[in-house]
């Protein structure tokens, strides 16, 4: 095999092949079958003699903080990114002196934001796979279909979720998340149900239809079906502690989004997309490299709890309030560029 069939066959491993985002193996294990995480913080949470904050903290540690400073290596340190999109970088950096100032003046409102946004956001990442499969598979596909795709996922989390708020159910920490009066009426609960299972039914039927003109991508239906499911398995945890069982689809979300940071870096360095020597080696392809990825992340968590804990000591807020401050500083930017992220479908496909 002569250097262009060798450069060529490299590059034909790394992009993957069919209609797996890489292959079957790696999606059904990070993206699909990563699922099954979402029963850890509970387990966690029993182990522990419920502890929520040990939950919390071991969570946040192994996988939710490393997944959320892995962002910043394809935003932040990635030049042609800070170039393209300055004023969100510069937008971006504000976000902290709101954090804090939440934190002071309202922290109920501060957490509320905080929950939305992040239900948002982990619904936008399964949107942003959906449409990386969408356009590997079928290249071109109906808006209609796409349409009832997002709308199936992006509201399965609600139907059950909406009943908690109005009946005042929902917290995180010691926290009564806010919810509109005027909004505390079962109509509203009806009305989102409708909707979810409007989408549901179209989604089905779509799929059948697919079926039968043998055009169905699999792999797409087997994560809209997950999600649904899982998501009607956390919202529907009927313990004390709603936010454990979220934090399970935190896991969950968290695993995926490393493998996709990883495996989207890899393909940019494999195109020479990346100007920086230092993350030309980060990203190479292999398992000591991604390690070093992981573990920088690892990193920079164990810092940041650090630095709660100097938050703590220096000044009058409780634990709680400390830890939010820190946390949700570095984790709303994170959702923030994400936003823009989930929109640059050619890092994968």
């Amino acid at each position: 095999m002569n250097a262009p069939e060798a450069a060529l066959g490299r590059k034909e491993t790394i992009w993957g092949q069919g209609p797996w985002l890489r292959s079957k193996r790696w999606d059904l294990l990070y993206i699909t079958g990563s699922g099954i995480l979402v029963v850890v913080p509970l387990l966690l949470y029993e182990i522990a003699g419920n502890s929520a904050t040990f939950v919390n903290l071991f969570i946040a540690g192994v996988i939710g903080g490393p997944h959320m400073y892995a962002t910043f290596f394809r935003t932040l340190l990635d030049a042609p990114f800070r170039q393209r999109h300055r004023l969100l970088v510069f937008g971006s950096l504000g976000i902290p002196v709101l954090v804090v100032a939440g934190a002071i003046w309202h922290f109920q409102l501060l957490i509320t934001v905080f929950f939305f946004w992040a239900s948002i956001h982990v619904l936008h990442q399964i949107a942003y796979i959906l449409e990386c499969y969408n356009r590997k598979h079928y290249g071109a596909l109906q808006p209609w279909s796409r349409l009832i795709d997002y709308a199936v996922v992006l509201s399965c989390l609600y139907p059950f979720a909406s009943y908690r708020f109005i009946h005042d159910g929902f917290y995180i920490g010691n926290t009564l998340l806010l919810y509109p009066e005027m909004f505390k009426t079962p109509m509203v609960c009806y009305v989102i149900s409708g909707f979810f299972a409007l989408a549901f039914l179209l989604f089905i039927g779509k799929t059948l239809a697919e079926i039968y003109q043998g055009t169905a991508h699999y792999p797409k239906v087997l994560l809209v079906l997950t999600t649904i499911g899982l998501a009607f398995l956390i919202t529907s945890y009927s313990g004390p502690k709603l936010e454990i069982a979220f934090q399970g689809f935190n896991t969950w979300h968290s695993l995926q989004y490393l493998a996709l940071t990883w495996y989207s870096n890899t393909l940019r360095q494999q195109r020479g997309a990346m100007d920086s020597p230092f993350m030309q080696w980060l990203c190479s392809p292999g398992a000591s490299r991604f390690g070093c990825f992981y573990g920088i992340n690892v990193a920079f968590t164990l810092g940041a709890l650090l630095l709660i804990g100097v938050v703590f000591g220096l000044s009058d807020l409780t634990f709680e309030h400390s830890y939010y401050v820190v946390v949700l500083s570095f984790l709303l930017v994170h959702y923030c560029h994400d936003h823009v992220l989930f929109s640059q479908f050619e890092d994968l496909v």
